[in-house]
């Protein structure tokens, strides 16, 4: 199976590709750099992903993408590129929750499959947030609570002393959530990595949970400035 993973869902992305026979998986993994880079890098870095592998772009199986939380303009590169690349090759599609990335992500790093807190920056000192707890009915091991838009310290203050924490906000919150008497993952699993987008991507399509390009939508961390605007917004 060849699969293109793809996560433009921080400020910094990636890409990878993914071949899985036997005996064994590679995975080749790139980064995108800047966001403002996202669009204009995250094809030719797809195709090189692909090619470090042996394959190109028409031979993709399964497109994996990051639906969220995430930035708006992130996002939105990115899940369109994964649906364009579904209609173009007929490949399927799997969205992706970055909270399961991070949940996989923060467990191998620390060694230990718990619940773990996970929150993104959604900026104006609030965090996108929610409860990841291990689950092995699950396809992936994991199920994913309810996310939450709060403030960022009383996020830190509603999670019981000693649980993990993880995730790309705890990159804006300093020593925070150790003061608190949390636990801290390791920083390398804070943020999500195509790589680990592409074998979620992987266990989802096992278990026969894909998406349909014409209904997949970006999960936001928070509505567009000018859907605050409109009558009704929060803004």
């Amino acid at each position: 199976m060849n699969v293109l993973a793809i996560d433009t869902s921080l400020p910094t992305g990636s890409v990878a590709s993914l071949v899985r026979s036997t005996p064994g998986t590679r995975v080749v993994e790139r980064p995108l750099g800047a966001a403002g880079e996202h669009a204009r890098r995250l094809m030719p870095e797809l195709v090189t992903a692909a090619a470090a592998l042996g394959w190109q772009i028409p031979a993709v199986d399964l497109v994996a993408v990051v639906r969220g939380p995430g930035s708006f303009t992130g996002l939105r590169v990115g899940v369109t590129t994964a649906k364009t690349l579904c209609w173009a090759v007929t490949a399927r599609l799997v969205g992706v929750s970055g909270f399961e990335v991070v949940a996989r992500q923060t467990a191998a790093a620390c060694g230990r499959r718990e619940e773990v807190a996970i929150a993104f920056d959604a900026g104006r000192g609030e965090v996108f947030a929610a409860l990841a707890t291990p689950d092995d009915d699950a396809p992936t091991g994991w199920l994913i609570g309810v996310g939450e838009l709060v403030e960022a310290s009383r996020w830190l203050d509603l999670i019981p002393a000693g649980r993990w924490v993880s995730g790309p906000a705890l990159e804006m919150l300093g020593d925070a959530a150790q003061v608190r008497g949390l636990r801290v993952a390791p920083q390398a699993a804070w943020r999500p990595s195509a790589g680990e987008v592409a074998t979620i991507a992987i266990l989802r399509a096992k278990a026969g949970l894909f998406d349909d390009p014409q209904t997949l939508l970006p999960e936001y961390s928070r509505p567009s400035y000018a859907e605050e605007k409109k009558p009704g917004g929060t803004g």
